[in-house]
């Protein structure tokens, strides 16, 4: 990310935005009213990245329940990959989760979603279990991560 881009809580006005990076960034995005629903939800959390210009670059979703969080969804606008903002939107994942007095962190990926996977071992992400056949569409395996947090 350039120094002027920035990771901030999203707004009903960015939901347009996250739509349209979901649907770059998944062979099944969520409905955007989805997003609309995480932007009420108490234990909900969704960021967005936005560039020089103030357009939404990308977005995390994530859900903070007690002592853990679940990362739901980490995107990135095609036309801003391999700059640094997934990296950025992690960030901010770690530094809320820490906050939180979060203890761990989950997720699952596709286990073909090789750069996702990678941005997520260099957060410190473990494979923990695989889900056979998890995503329905079309049978692809679920791989299960997690990170341990400890005191800042």
């Amino acid at each position: 990310m350039t120094a002027s881009s920035r990771v901030e809580p999203a707004g009903p006005a960015d939901v347009d935005a996250i739509d349209e990076i979901s649907r770059h960034s998944f062979r099944t995005p969520w409905p955007r009213r989805m997003f609309e629903e995480e932007l009420g939800r108490p234990h909900g959390r969704l960021d967005v990245a936005r560039g020089e210009a103030g357009a939404v670059i990308g977005y995390v979703n994530y859900w903070i329940v007690v002592d853990e969080v679940h990362l739901l969804a980490v995107a990135t606008h095609p036309d801003a990959r391999r700059a640094g903002v997934g990296a950025a939107l992690m960030e901010r994942v770690m530094a809320a989760a820490r906050a939180a007095g979060a203890r761990l962190i989950t997720l699952e990926v596709r286990a073909g979603n090789l750069p996702a996977r990678r941005l997520y071992e260099r957060f410190g992400f473990a494979v923990i279990s695989v889900r056979r056949g998890y995503y329905g569409e079309d049978g692809e395996d679920a791989v299960v991560m997690t990170r341990e947090l400890t005191s800042p």
